[in-house]
């Protein structure tokens, strides 16, 4: 597979042993990438458009296919993500966000959430019959936080009649990688959640002011596959699955961002949604399990 795009850098050396100059990836580790190809997304292909919440349409890939963005929802905006050790509930009104809660009682959140849910509403002054749109975390993570996520997510936008929007909680992680600076080039940002058993997920997004650009999908594999697939000079990497394997990438010559930078929240939900709704009847999270675990 090929890397997370963009310019490459110089030829890959062996192992982890001699110096190298930083920022330089190295060569292979353990043989070929296995590193499995990002799943194109229906309809925008290699050059998908991320649609951002300011309504403009940007697009990622190699190719641009342009799609007009949605407006985001007017009136009160409820968004969950679970898919981490560390979740969190968080409404928006307008735009704003006015009240959110945390999560930590893993595995799942499940006895959290709708306590959680009740104390954001409540915070806000916000009857659940206000709700006007209903944002999960789509994962991948967490089997069970991403699937309770989604459960009461779904219930909820059935039972509201409501929009329900999924963004990707790489995506979301991506966001809440650290400030973004105005006038400045976009960062390029790699997030890893750790999958265990040697795993990870990960997904690549340049992060800037116009807003953020999905280079590489969510896909899963090992930190070696990772490394083998080249990412370019500057990566900057983030995430519990990157902060797991922080001395391999820095032999490698990435930087690695510490926590909570890449770590997936309600609010990076809101700030990175696209606006576009999912049918809450058909819709499945993403478990992203393409590989045999071994």
């Amino acid at each position: 597979m090929g890397g997370c795009g963009g310019r490459r850098g110089g030829d890959r050396v062996g192992g982890m042993a001699g110096a190298r100059r930083r920022g330089t990836p190295s060569r292979p580790l353990g043989g070929e990438s296995r590193f499995p190809a990002p799943r194109p997304r229906p309809a925008a292909g290699r050059g998908q458009v991320v649609r951002g919440s300011a309504g403009a349409a940007r697009v990622s890939g190699e190719r641009s296919v342009m799609v007009e963005s949605d407006p985001a929802p007017a009136g009160p905006v409820l968004a969950i993500e679970t898919s981490g050790r560390v979740g969190s509930v968080a409404l928006a009104v307008g735009g704003a966000e006015t009240a959110t809660a945390t999560l930590d009682g893993h595995p799942g959140h499940a006895e959290a959430l709708i306590p959680a849910i009740r104390s954001v509403l409540a915070e806000a002054d916000v009857g659940v019959d206000r709700i006007a749109a209903v944002v999960v975390g789509a994962g991948p993570g967490s089997f069970t936080g991403v699937r309770i996520a989604g459960a009461a997510a779904k219930a909820l936008a059935s039972s509201l009649e409501v929009p329900l929007y999924a963004p990707s909680s790489l995506r979301a992680a991506a966001v809440a990688g650290g400030p973004i600076v105005p006038d400045r080039r976009p960062e390029h940002r790699y997030v890893l959640f750790d999958a265990r058993r040697g795993r990870v997920y990960g997904a690549c997004y340049d992060v800037g002011p116009t807003g953020v650009r999905e280079v590489s999908g969510p896909h899963g594999g090992t930190i070696v596959d990772v490394i083998n697939g080249r990412p370019p000079v500057g990566t900057i990497f983030m995430g519990e699955g990157a902060a797991l394997h922080e001395a391999l990438l820095d032999v490698a010559g990435f930087t690695v961002r510490p926590p909570p930078a890449g770590i997936p929240t309600a609010r990076g939900l809101l700030a990175c949604c696209d606006w576009v709704p999912v049918d809450p009847e058909t819709w499945e999270p993403e478990y992203v399990r393409e590989w045999k675990p071994g």
